[in-house]
């Protein structure tokens, strides 16, 4: 009789034990893992808050520093160069602000505040919302834009102007051209192409 009773006390306590894993189990699998997060900005946005800063300012006068140098010292291959690299950055700046060119170039500028934006936003990713070309649909997009936008400390408000470029869609970066007008002003100063 006690081997029946122990016998009956093991099963009893197997079953329990069973369905304490099984109940434990799927508390486990009711609890939903949390969706990841990723944090995205328009990086038009991005360019034209950093172009209200001294970065720009500063680009802007070591251009007109070399500009000046060469005029001086009558190096007309000098000022060619020079002439072609503010075209070429006009150009570059054009495809940040007007089209989706990247602003990955800038953002090392403020890399050492985004860890602490991701953490307070509690994104695991920062990027160009140009970048992402596929989420899975499990997976939250966050716009940070106008958080990032602040990081480069713009000397002035920019959100109306903010506003106005988000409504429009970005000009197709394969449809975009150097502007006639930067090109012509380089001709007519150099005589030529």
């Amino acid at each position: 009789m006690n081997r029946k009773i122990t016998a009956i006390y093991s099963i009893t306590r197997i079953v329990f034990l069973v369905i304490a894993m099984v109940a434990s189990a799927e508390s486990f699998a009711q609890k939903k893992t949390a969706a990841m997060r990723i944090g995205t900005y328009d990086s038009r946005i991005i360019t034209f808050a950093w172009s209200r800063t001294d970065f720009l300012k500063q680009k802007m006068i070591r251009i007109s520093q070399q500009s000046d140098s060469a005029t001086k010292a009558h190096d007309t291959a000098k000022l060619k160069e020079v002439s072609v690299g503010a075209i070429s950055f006009q150009h570059l700046l054009h495809l940040m602000v007007f089209s989706n060119g990247s602003a990955a170039w800038i953002m090392p500028l403020i890399k050492d505040k985004l860890p602490e934006l991701a953490r307070a936003e509690g994104v695991s990713v920062i990027l160009s919302k140009w970048e992402v070309t596929f989420s899975d649909p499990s997976v939250e997009i966050v716009d940070l834009t106008a958080k990032v936008a602040q990081l480069f400390n713009p000397g002035e408000n920019i959100d109306n102007m903010a506003a106005e470029i988000s409504k429009q869609e970005p000009i197709p970066i394969r449809e975009f051209s150097i502007e006639n007008e930067m090109l012509e002003g380089y001709c007519n100063r150099f005589g030529k192409k």
